[in-house]
Parts: C-alpha cells; structure tokens; sequence
C-alpha cells in the first residue's frame, strides 16, 4: 500500500497542487490544503471500489477539503473581527445574549435528526462531512439535513420573533411577533 501511495503522490502531486493553486490566493496555503487532501486519501484508499475513477476522487476530495478549508477560515476570520472591532473588547450586546439564552429552546424542538444535525453542524462546527461520518449516513443526507433544520429553526425563529441584525448576522434588537411566545 505504501508503494501504491507513493505512486499516487508522484504521479499527481503537481496536477493537485495546480488545481488547489487556482482556488487559493497564498501558496503556502496551498501546500497545507494538499498535505491534507493526501492525508485523507491515505486514509479512504481502501474505500475507492474502482481505481479507473481514482483521477476524479482525487478531485472530488480535494474540492471538499478547500470548500472545508474556507469554512472554517471564514468562521475564524468573522470570530477574530467580531473581537476586535470596537476596541479589544466586544461591545455589551444583551439582546443577542437574551436571545444565546432562549436559542436552545428552539433547538429542542426541531425535529431529532435536524436536531442532531443542526448542533453538530452550527454549535460543535463540524463540516458537513465530519456530520455524516457522525450521524452514520451519506453527505447528501447529512447537508439535506442540515439545510432542514436551519430551515426549520428559522421559521420558528421568525415566527415568533423579529430580529434586527448587523452586518455579521449578529442580532442587535428583537421584537416578539406574537405577545403569548413562551419560548422567548
């Protein structure tokens, strides 16, 4: 299997490299997409079943880990601006605290699989994929899922409530809709 692999990083390690190069800015960034994308074929080798359709796995495995890859650089990047705008400290924000502390209210009552994937998904910050491998079920399910239950939870949301929110989807007021909503 070495040998197999050894191959496999000889015979498409520029292709790759190219590729991810044309969908990232910084080469070094680049580098470390790649170091990943090869750590994950290393680990799924044994699942490709036709290995005619290896050239295309390749690539499918390294579109995902670059769309994973600025997920979470674009999760960090609205963390650290969140942080450090207006001065060092965040500014004292107590309608989206009331609403962090009513939130999971609404969590509870989606439905157990939206449930399950929408925590996983928005509250661990697991990737899409990193949620089907969790859940036991396919990544089309698992996105199918969690695309439902961020439905669903904005509907309840919204229905019960109108928010008002700032440039990074951070809530700056709220008006309930209907005066009897016990969950908020």
């Amino acid at each position: 299997m070495n040998d197999e692999i050894n191959h496999i990083w000889k015979e498409h390690h520029d292709q790759l490299l190219d590729f991810i190069r044309k969908r990232t800015k910084d080469p070094v960034e680049a580098e470390d997409i790649l170091q990943e994308v090869f750590l994950k074929i290393l680990d799924k080798i044994d699942s490709l079943k036709d290995s005619e359709k290896l050239k295309s796995w390749m690539y499918q495995i390294a579109r995902n880990t670059i769309i994973d890859h600025f997920r979470l650089q674009k999760k960090e990047d609205k963390q650290l601006h969140y942080v450090t705008s207006e001065g060092d400290e965040p500014e004292d924000n107590s309608s989206m605290k009331e609403a962090e502390s009513w939130i999971g209210l609404y969590i509870d009552g989606l439905p157990e699989n939206y449930k399950e994937a929408v925590v996983l998904s928005e509250l661990n910050g697991l990737s899409i994929g990193e949620v089907a491998e969790k859940l036991n079920i396919s990544y089309t399910n698992a996105r199918a899922r969690v695309h439902r239950g961020r439905q669903a939870l904005k509907k309840s949301l919204t229905d019960c409530c109108t928010f008002h929110v700032d440039v990074y989807g951070n809530i700056i007021d709220y008006h309930r809709n209907a005066p009897v909503c016990k969950k908020c």
